[in-house]
């Protein structure tokens, strides 16, 4: 198999000769067509230009005596004979000396240039043409000058035209695919870089970049596959880190749910209902965290089916507020709420924008500190979009993570403990569920101050009352 390079220096080669190739037949039909209506008139000037010499001889001889002694010595082209005849068609002179005196009608002899004075005929001559394969057997001669010219000329003409043109062809031929391997070297050196690098990439070098040299197309796609390349690097980075961080949130349940039963197998815990309630609280947490992957996972596929239904955003927000009112009230936090009355019909499922309720309620709650204060508010858009706002007064997010928060278990303290910052799955699902619905979903926050989680929902409709 050929390489692009070569492919691509083929093409051009093809091309030259099938240019150069075409242009040569028409340039050499074109000349043999012209030279022939060259020849043509040429032989039309010189007939002219005997019958002249001829009509200018009987006009002052008074007759066609001793008109050999004159046309004996005008030059012919090759082998063609003249034959000059008098008013009657009695041959008077041949060329050849082998018709005179015969009548030129029982010689058959046609297409005769007549000699005329003060309009009338006093003689003709003919034009035997040679059989040299030349329609007339000669070429004209030089203006001025009855020279002979040799059909064999014209042959000779147009072969040098032909070697002229075939030459000049093989020579641009030879230069085009010299060029050609030169400029195409400036395209494949890049793609074969590009091959390279994609080689490196797929054997697990996602470290490895491909130089940019050009600002052309090509540049731009070395660029494209340096972001893609990094992309990747950066997605690689990121699976091994959710897999590490799998690994430690389903080993710290585990590893308590192992301890406890060993103790108890041991002798050291009873198998009392406190001890074994301590293994029940671990395994409803590795079932949620179980379930919480599973609907992440579902979401970033596309594939979580979701059972969309017009609903009452109010009448959800206010339902999950009086369930959240139990846990505030442990944490001593106070829950407000401020929710416009009639809020638009939404088309939603209703029990997952209520999942991505409770991740933010439970966010908010757990990273409130004791007197501090969640609210919740809502309300209706003019494009007919609700806007939903869960704010609190805990410690803030500091700037640099807050592109980050969203992500799939990303925790802003890592030292944090499971039971107050989670396994990092609540924020991410919330995303992943409001996107769903079309809405989107957004952070602001200060040190100090506390954040503010924001998130809307489209699709919906005013109420009848509104």
């Amino acid at each position: 198999m050929f390489s692009l390079r070569w492919k691509l220096a083929l093409a051009l080669l093809l091309v030259v000769v099938v240019s150069v190739g075409l242009t040569a037949y028409l340039t050499n039909r074109g000349t043999s067509t012209e030279f022939e209506r060259y020849v043509v008139q040429g032989r039309d000037l010189y007939e002219e230009q005997v019958a002249e010499g001829l009509s200018f001889y009987y006009k002052s001889e008074g007759g066609w005596s001793g008109i050999d002694d004159m046309l004996e010595g005008l030059p012919l082209f090759g082998d063609d004979r003249l034959i000059l005849a008098d008013a009657a068609g009695i041959v008077v002179f041949d060329s050849a000396s082998t018709w005179q005196g015969q009548n030129t009608a029982d010689l058959q002899l046609a297409d005769p240039t007549s000699i005329a004075i003060s309009d009338q005929e006093v003689g003709e001559v003919y034009f035997i043409v040679s059989s040299t394969g030349h329609p007339h057997g000669f070429s004209a001669p030089p203006p001025g000058r009855f020279e002979p010219v040799r059909s064999a000329l014209e042959d000779q003409f147009l072969t040098r035209s032909n070697r002229s043109l075939l030459i000049a062809g093989l020579t641009g031929a030879a230069v085009a695919i010299v060029l050609g391997l030169l400029l195409t070297r400036q395209l494949t050196v890049p793609i074969q870089r590009l091959k390279a690098g994609a080689a490196r990439i797929a054997s697990g070098d996602l470290a490895h970049r491909v130089k940019v040299r050009s600002s052309d197309e090509l540049g731009d796609l070395a660029t494209s596959f340096n972001s893609m390349a990094e992309d990747l690097e950066s997605s690689e980075q990121a699976r091994r880190r959710f897999f590490a961080d799998i690994a430690h949130e389903l080993r710290t349940p585990l590893s308590v749910i192992e301890g406890t039963v060993d103790a108890m197998l041991d002798g050291v815990y009873d198998a009392s209902a406190g001890n074994l309630n301590s293994i029940k609280e671990e395994t409803a947490l590795l079932t949620r965290l179980v379930a919480d992957l599973r609907d992440l996972a579902l979401a970033e596929s596309g594939q979580l089916k979701l059972q969309m239904e017009q609903g009452n955003v109010g009448d959800l927000l206010r339902r999950r507020l009086s369930q959240a009112e139990v846990i505030a009230h442990q944490k001593q936090v106070s829950l407000h709420s401020s929710i416009e009355p009639d809020l638009p019909m939404c088309k939603i499922d209703a029990g997952r924008i209520e999942q991505a309720l409770s991740n933010l309620l439970d966010n908010a709650l757990n990273h409130t500190p004791p007197g501090g204060t969640v609210t919740v508010s809502a309300g209706a858009t003019a494009e007919y979009t609700v806007q939903i706002t869960v704010a609190d007064t805990g410690e803030g997010i500091p700037e640099e993570h807050l592109p980050y928060i969203f992500d799939r278990l990303y925790r802003v303290d890592e030292s944090r403990s499971r039971e107050r910052g989670g396994a990092g799955l609540g924020l991410a699902i919330a995303r992943q569920m409001i996107e769903l619905h079309g809405g989107r979903i957004w952070v602001e926050s200060e040190l100090g101050k506390g954040s503010t989680f924001t998130f809307t929902l489209p699709t919906c409709q005013p109420t009848a009352t509104s």
